[in-house]
């Protein structure tokens, strides 16, 4: 979100992009992408995962935010945000901290000396411009092996149904966006329009940095599995019945009645499905350096049996890791572990996949102009908020 590449995607978007470096003679000592979006006659600075320096230096970056707010104040900015790439805690699956990081939370008091106002422990989504949680695999590691039991089982039945996952192109952008949509209506989640996220792949995907992967089922083809694995349980049910039957297989009978009863459920689904094709999962990731970062995923509501999504990740790590890549960023989830929310089943599936959980530091405003930046915030406070519910409406229609 420092690069070039992710300015030309904000630049897509109507931003106008920044690029600043701060020199000690000839060399560069820290740099800084920044977004500006304009708000009415003023507007707002966003440096996405920024600065990037050394934050040990603590004299590099005093001067840093001195040269950025001065730069960001002479082009009528209200405030500059950053919310740097900074782990304050690895968390456990209730998230509770299980490793600290204390230099980076000095790093919060600096920057609160230096006139920063910190954003705070945020925990939803809405309260965050980037995700302050994540889930980062470790690639180097046995993939399989660290994975939660659940995961495991998935992969290690190798794929039983005929998914078909693949690393697709631009033509598959209507097929993303179509489980996107779902997954938005079920979560109730703001949905960008599909020309950010065609913009957002065919851009980096111009500079190699981007992958759009589907995973879908053939229906006839499920069908066929279907009826023969029908057939395979009715014989050994009939088996297990017989008089002639071992203990053993005598035991198997109530086991084999539910696998019969659960194909029986499936099958029943497949009667509203009339296409021979069904996207199960989808998503677009970006690759830099030594890390993937999976962005943006969408998920059918229908045949969700199938776990379509666990395949499709686990390709995708897979894929990374055999191209050197050495993390996985399952990019965002919320910093509080409910049940009972919206987005506990984004969160489940994302632990599964056996990463660390981080928190980052959170996010920090430099404000020019405090008291015409308080005012205005509230006002698209309230217009986000209308936006989101906008969409949310628009999407469930």
């Amino acid at each position: 979100m420092q690069t070039s590449a992710w300015g030309k995607v904000a630049a897509s978007r109507g931003q106008k992009v920044h690029q600043l470096g701060l020199y000690d003679g000839e060399t560069l000592k820290a740099t800084a992408l920044l977004l500006e979006k304009k708000i009415l006659y003023y507007s707002s600075f966003y440096c996405p995962r920024g600065f990037i320096l050394d934050y040990s230096e603590r004299e590099v970056l005093k001067e840093m935010i001195r040269e950025v707010k001065n730069y960001v104040k002479k082009h009528r900015g209200l405030y500059f945000r950053i919310d740097p790439d900074l782990i304050w805690h690895k968390l456990d699956e209730k998230a509770e901290p299980v490793e600290s990081f204390p230099e980076n939370e000095e790093i919060i008091s600096f920057l609160q000396e230096q006139g920063a106002v910190w954003k705070g422990k945020t925990i939803r989504f809405q309260e965050m411009s980037n995700p302050r949680f994540t889930f980062r695999v470790p690639l180097q590691n046995d993939l399989l092996a660290q994975c939660h039991p659940t995961t495991r089982n998935i992969i290690n039945k190798h794929n039983p149904y005929g998914i078909h996952v693949y690393k697709g192109d631009a033509n598959d952008i209507d097929k993303f966006y179509g489980v996107m949509s779902e997954t938005a209506r079920n979560k109730s989640i703001y949905l960008e329009p599909r020309s950010f996220f065609a913009d957002f792949y065919t851009i980096l995907a111009k500079e190699d940095k981007a992958d759009i992967w589907v995973a879908e089922i053939d229906i006839p083809q499920l069908k066929a599995y279907y009826a023969n694995k029908e057939e395979t349980l009715q014989a050994e049910l009939t088996i297990a019945e017989s008089p002639e039957a071992t203990k053993k297989q005598r035991s198997k009978r109530n086991d084999l009645l539910d696998q019969l009863k659960k194909i029986e459920k499936e099958k029943k689904e497949l009667e509203d499905i009339h296409e021979d094709k069904v996207v199960l999962s989808s998503v677009i990731n970006a690759r830099f350096q030594d890390k993937v970062w999976i962005v943006h995923g969408g998920n059918s509501d229908r045949l969700r049996s199938l776990q379509g999504n666990y395949e499709l990740y686990y390709r995708v790590l897979e894929d990374a890791k055999a191209n050197g890549l050495s993390w996985g960023d399952l990019f965002g989830t919320e910093g509080k572990v409910d049940k009972n929310s919206d987005v506990y089943g984004i969160f489940l599936f994302k632990f599964r996949f056996g990463g660390d959980f981080d928190e980052f530091i959170g996010e920090f405003d430099f404000e020019t102009r405090p008291l015409t930046s308080h005012l205005i915030n509230r006002l698209l406070h309230w217009r986000r908020r209308l936006l989101i519910r906008r969409s949310v409406k628009e999407n469930q229609k």
